[in-house]
């Protein structure tokens, strides 16, 4: 069967930058070129603002156009390797995506409980299995043990696990390869792909001073616990880092016993950081983050 990994990381632009690209990121998210147009506002505050409250700054409309753009793109691609992938729908692409770090069924804490952020706990990979579905798992499940590693290497570039619903979630492609990537190049602009991109609407909440304060509350939150950290993303960074040393390319279920006790410890650690997080979120953060973004865009935007 088709063997997938632990969830890869995403690397996201620290907030210092965001405030110094507003502007020109603004203007990107308003129009720029791309090898194929994202049209297709959807409501009367993302007309005013310029930009959609989605990934990368798309509107709904224009979310569902780069999906299924991708999606045809990498289908294309792979059949012009000589190998079959059936598009995934953007209903499978948005499950995907809500796959990320969580769980269907268990609320927020209770995945902190049990898995933290899924950094070093989790080493299943379930956005990639809902992205290529029954169907395309199938097929490469047929293929020969040296056309799975042509496939998943056309499909994917240097890193198996770098799907292109996980990225998207992220905001993150710089790990995409393979198929995916050059369906990703011909789908988003390049601002969109520029490293540095912020999401606009991001920016738009880092402008208001009741988010910059709760931020800084979060922050003051983690600090009385012992966590010097500016984001969240900046924790799950620093814990994928650890995980990269420690099993220097090995697999985590075949450890020698040191190991295996030095995985279980960060683990731990792990599991111990995210409930202070989300303990920090829920006081601090949280309810002032959903009145902003209602008053901004009209509805509650975050994950």
């Amino acid at each position: 069967m088709i063997q997938v990994g632990a969830l890869p990381r995403g690397r996201r632009s620290p907030r210092w930058f965001a405030a110094v690209v507003l502007l020109s990121l603004l203007a990107a998210a308003c129009g720029s070129a791309s090898a194929r147009p994202l049209t297709g506002v959807t409501t009367e505050i993302e007309k005013e603002l310029g930009f959609g409250t989605r990934e990368y700054g798309l509107t709904d409309a224009q979310w569902t156009i780069a999906v299924e753009s991708v999606q045809e793109a990498i289908a294309s691609c792979m059949a012009d390797a000589g190998f079959e992938y059936i598009p995934a729908d953007v209903d499978a692409v948005e499950l995907a995506m809500q796959a990320v770090r969580t769980e269907p069924g268990v609320d927020r804490v209770a995945y902190k409980e049990e898995w933290g952020y899924g950094v070093t706990t989790r080493f299943d990979n379930r956005p990639k299995e809902i992205e290529l579905g029954p169907q395309n798992i199938a097929i490469y499940n047929s293929l020969s043990p040296a056309d799975q590693v042509a496939y998943d290497r056309t499909l994917y570039g240097d890193d198996p696990d770098a799907t292109f619903s996980f990225h998207f979630d992220e905001e993150d492609f710089g790990p995409t390869g393979g198929c995916t990537r050059q369906a990703i190049d011909a789908s988003f602009s390049d601002e969109q792909l520029d490293p540095n991109f912020v999401n606009p609407k991001d920016l738009y909440l880092e402008k208001d001073g009741r988010v910059t304060e709760a931020e800084l509350n979060w922050a003051d939150c983690m600090g009385e616990a012992g966590y010097d950290y500016e984001d969240q993303d900046e924790i799950i960074e620093e814990l994928g880092d650890r995980l990269d040393e420690l099993l220097a390319g090995d697999d985590p279920e075949s450890l020698p016993p040191a190991r295996a006790q030095a995985l279980a410890d960060l683990q731990a650690e792990e599991i111990a950081v995210s409930l202070v997080d989300v303990d920090c979120q829920i006081r601090f953060t949280d309810d002032v983050i959903r009145e902003v973004e209602i008053e901004l865009f009209g509805k509650v935007v975050s994950g």
